[in-house]
């Protein structure tokens, strides 16, 4: 605070014993708020640069042959890998979440389905072999994902899982 004093853009009035009143100053307002201007631009900047990673990365996925995509997660990243998915060739299959005790809801417009419910509609597909998943969640959930995919034998070695965050890690 004394640093802030001494810059001018807090004011300090001393009110009773103990109590201090302390008051932003117009030019506190000011560097405030360019401070928080510049976090949202660079903010902005990181999303729409993770954007351009992923839809390259998506359309490669295209190129090697795959059609369809189920995204893992409700997170930040799944919805830029969604906002991606649009600017790709590929397509959305579903949403999904390993979490057993979230209630059916939407995210993005689209139902997330649970785990149950995902392995009946995956059973369903003539040929998944075009299909991939790319995981936005954590390492855990992800193992969680895979045993159950493991149990069905014609679908684990046809589906690819692919972890989002270690791509995006080994890009940058």
């Amino acid at each position: 605070l004394q640093n802030l004093i001494h810059r001018g853009w807090v004011k300090a009035k001393k009110l009773t014993g103990r109590k201090i009143l302390y008051l932003i100053t117009p030019q506190g307002m000011a560097r405030a708020t360019n401070l928080i201007y510049d976090r949202f631009r660079e903010t902005q900047n990181y999303y729409q640069y993770t954007k351009e990673l992923l839809t390259s990365y998506l359309t490669e996925l295209y190129n090697q042959g795959k059609r369809k995509v189920i995204i893992n997660g409700t997170n930040q990243l799944a919805e830029i890998t969604y906002l991606s998915l649009l600017d790709s060739p590929l397509k959305l299959h579903s949403i999904i979440t390993v979490d057993p005790t979230l209630p059916k809801k939407k995210f993005l417009g689209h139902e997330v389905l649970n785990l149950p419910d995902f392995s009946q509609k995956i059973s369903e597909i003539p040929s998944p072999e075009n299909l991939i998943i790319l995981s936005t969640v954590s390492q855990e959930e992800n193992k969680i994902l895979i045993t159950e995919i493991k149990k069905y034998k014609n679908l684990s070695q046809k589906i690819k899982i692919i972890n989002l965050e270690d791509i995006l890690k080994n890009i940058q």
